[in-house]
């Protein structure tokens, strides 16, 4: 996983709030566990394939080869009917700190899901974005 120093620090913090509410704490564990093993960088060194907070991508499911786009946001703004996916999610836990041409899978209703990140469409730190 990569992910920049500032995605890292705010998740961090949002995990230990959490805790403190005892709230989502399966998925807090694994993206804790995912970020203990991530390599950290400052927000303009970060290379633009990469998926970071509020980052678009677009994946192709492998098996059916249908494709979609959704971005990976902070809890506060996840919003599916936008396609916008809370990193405290078993997808924002996948897709957090991926590459373009990675494929990731996670739980879907008829089992494991298997999806390859084609396109990083847009990336805050690519564009200079770094308060998002």
């Amino acid at each position: 996983m990569f992910i920049t120093v500032n995605d890292y620090q705010r998740i961090t913090g949002l995990i230990e709030f959490a805790a403190l509410q005892n709230k989502n704490r399966e998925i807090a564990d694994r993206l804790l566990k995912e970020l203990k093993y991530a390599k950290t960088f400052p927000q303009d060194k970060i290379s633009d394939n990469i998926v970071t907070m509020n980052s678009r991508v677009k994946l192709r499911e492998i098996s059916s080869g249908r494709e979609v786009e959704i971005t990976i946001t902070y809890p506060q703004d996840a919003d599916s009917k936008d396609q916008k996916i809370s990193v405290f999610s078993p997808i924002g836990v996948a897709l957090l700190g991926s590459r373009e041409g990675d494929i990731t899978s996670w739980r879907v209703p008829g089992g494991i899901g298997r999806f390859k990140v084609e396109k990083v469409i847009y990336q805050p730190e690519a564009e200079g974005h770094y308060y998002l």
